[in-house]
C-alpha cells in the first residue's frame, strides 16, 4: 500500500514539470529505452505462466501471451477467465459468472504498454530506469496526465538480451496490481526463468 501511494504522488509530483519522453535522462538511460523498445516491439510472441497479485489482495494466475499491442491472460485461478488487452481496450470475459467487464485503456497504465510499435517518446513519460546485474526496470506514465498512474517493467537482462519478467500497475486511485510471468518462451526458445529477479524499489 506504502509503495502504491508513493508511485501514485510521484505521478502527481511529475504533473507539475514541462517533461516528456526521455526528457532529463543521461545518454546511458536513454540508451537503456531503446533496447526496452525492441524487445517489447519484437513480433515474435512471447508466452507462459503469470501470477497476479491485487488489488485488494485479489489474486490470479494462469497463462499469458504478450506481442505487440495486446495481451492475454487465460485465468485458471481462481476460476477460468480470459482477459484481452489491445489498442484503447481491455475486455475480461468471466465464463464462471457470464459477466464481461470493458474498461478503456486511456485512463489504465496497462495502455501505456500497448501502443503498436511501443515508443517512449512525447506521450509517454519515462519516469525512472535502473538497471542492475541480470535485471532491469523502467517506470512510464501519460506525459501530459501523470496523475491517471504509473507502469513499472522489470525485465531479465543476460547475455545481452532484455525478458520481459513483470508489469507492476499503480492506477490513479492507487489500486496495484502485480503480474509476475515465469516458464517464459519466445518462439522455440524457453527462457526457464521466473520472475523472481528485480531491483528493489527507489525510497
Amino acid at each position: 500500500m506504502r509503495r502504491g501511494l508513493a508511485a501514485t504522488g510521484l505521478a502527481i509530483a511529475l504533473a507539475g514539470c514541462a517533461v516528456s519522453g526521455t526528457d532529463g535522462l543521461t545518454a546511458q538511460q536513454k540508451a537503456q529505452v531503446k533496447r526496452v523498445e525492441v524487445c517489447l516491439n519484437d513480433p515474435t510472441p512471447v508466452e507462459g505462466s503469470f501470477i497476479q497479485r491485487g488489488p485488494q489482495q485479489n489474486g490470479g494466475a494462469g497463462h499469458f501471451r504478450y506481442a505487440p499491442g495486446s495481451l492475454g491472460l487465460d485465468y485458471t485461478v481462481p476460476h477460468a477467465m480470459t482477459l484481452r488487452a489491445s489498442g484503447a481496450h481491455l475486455v475480461l470475459d468471466d465464463s464462471q459468472t457470464g459477466a464481461v467487464t470493458r474498461l478503456n485503456l486511456s485512463r489504465n497504465p496497462l495502455g501505456l504498454l500497448l501502443h503498436v510499435p511501443v515508443r517512449f517518446d512525447g506521450k509517454i513519460r519515462v519516469t525512472d530506469i535502473r538497471t542492475a546485474p541480470g535485471a532491469s526496470q523502467i517506470s512510464l506514465a501519460q506525459a501530459d496526465n501523470p496523475s491517471q498512474g504509473l507502469l513499472t517493467l522489470r525485465f531479465l537482462d543476460q547475455n545481452n538480451r532484455l525478458q520481459l519478467s513483470s508489469l507492476d500497475g499503480v492506477d490513479a486511485r492507487g489500486n496495484r496490481i502485480l503480474i509476475q510471468l515465469s516458464d517464459i518462451s519466445q518462439g522455440s526458445n524457453v527462457t526457464g526463468q521466473s520472475a523472481s529477479v528485480g531491483i528493489a524499489p527507489k525510497n
